[in-house]
């Protein structure tokens, strides 16, 4: 039976203010902020993914952490997983920009990735996800990954191996989404050093309109996110995933909208699953609902009944 997880971002609404910051694609440094309520904590998430979700698997987000790697709020989630009897499949680390050509700067990415990989890697964390470049970085990858990704990864695949943790990339905007390069990356890295996270809707036809949802442009109205969700073309999300299944060991069930009749956007669950199914995939599931207002829980635990449905159809 695939393991079934649900991802903390998905009730990022109700977990308090996040902010983050990152380096656009003109090079200048950005930060975002949203100032969601806090409702419960990171460290009551276990708990209540497994109650509410019927799961036994959870991932979190590393910049849900506020407060960085010193936030007492990673010791009390810690505790929290033991308590709870829920396994930590997976954290996503989104720090520096591996692309980065300027060694000195890279390094420091390196240095703060390895602390935290550390740090979660001691939680027991089957998997650790870290971002091939910013998801917005000013670097464009070139046609194939450069050297110094590809060392780097390999250094930080080492890394984990020695808490037993598993080091992933994840398709995540810029030319991560790019199949073709992201398979060039795997190989060049090694197997044995890294793996993937095929997350189902992070392909550059969904960024954008995705992107426009998320941040839109100051004074723009709200646009509907199902008259938008709908009317993208789809085929190369379908292709790519296609293309990367029989690499995965990770897969995100991305949903960017659930609306009131409980129809979920924008890729077909059923029909990414097959696919998936069709490449021998068994790996862990995570469900990674983006869309925003209404009831997160409610709208995650409808993207989870969706995907339960459509594993224990193909199983």
């Amino acid at each position: 039976m695939t393991t079934l997880s649900m991802s903390s971002y998905s009730v990022r609404e109700h977990l308090g203010p996040v902010e983050f910051q990152f380096t656009d694609s003109h090079g200048e440094d950005r930060s975002f902020s949203f100032p969601f309520p806090s409702l419960l904590t990171l460290a009551d998430f276990p708990e209540r993914a497994k109650s509410a979700f019927g799961v036994d698997a959870i991932e979190t987000v590393a910049f849900q952490f506020t407060g960085g790697l010193g936030d007492p709020e990673l010791d009390a989630f810690a505790d929290a997983l033991g308590a709870a009897g829920v396994t930590l499949v997976n954290v996503a680390i989104d720090v520096g920009d591996l692309l980065d050509p300027d060694e000195l700067r890279r390094a420091g990415d390196v240095a703060e990735l390895k602390d935290w990989i550390a740090r979660f890697g001691q939680m027991g964390a089957r998997f650790l996800r870290v971002n091939p470049g910013s998801p917005f970085s000013p670097h464009d990858g070139g046609a194939q990954p450069p050297a110094h990704l590809v060392e780097a990864l390999g250094e930080l695949g080492d890394f984990a191996a020695r808490y037993g943790s598993r080091l992933l990339v994840e398709n995540h905007g810029g030319p991560s989404s790019d199949p073709a390069w992201m398979l060039d990356l795997l190989h060049s890295v090694g197997v044995e050093r890294l793996g993937l996270l095929l997350d189902l809707g992070n392909f550059d036809a969904l960024l954008e309109p995705v992107g426009a949802l998320a941040f839109p442009a100051d004074g723009a109205p709200a646009a509907d996110a199902a008259q938008v969700l709908d009317s993208v073309d789809l085929t190369t999300v379908y292709s790519g995933i296609e293309r990367l299944a029989p690499h995965a060991e990770l897969v995100h069930v991305k949903a960017h909208d659930v609306d009131e009749a409980g129809v979920v956007r924008a890729v077909d669950i059923d029909r990414a699953l097959k696919i998936l199914r069709e490449h021998d995939y068994s790996g862990p599931l995570t469900i990674e609902y983006e869309g925003t207002g209404g009831d997160p829980w409610a709208k995650s635990a409808r993207v989870l009944e969706v995907t339960r449905l459509a594993a224990e159809a193909r199983a």
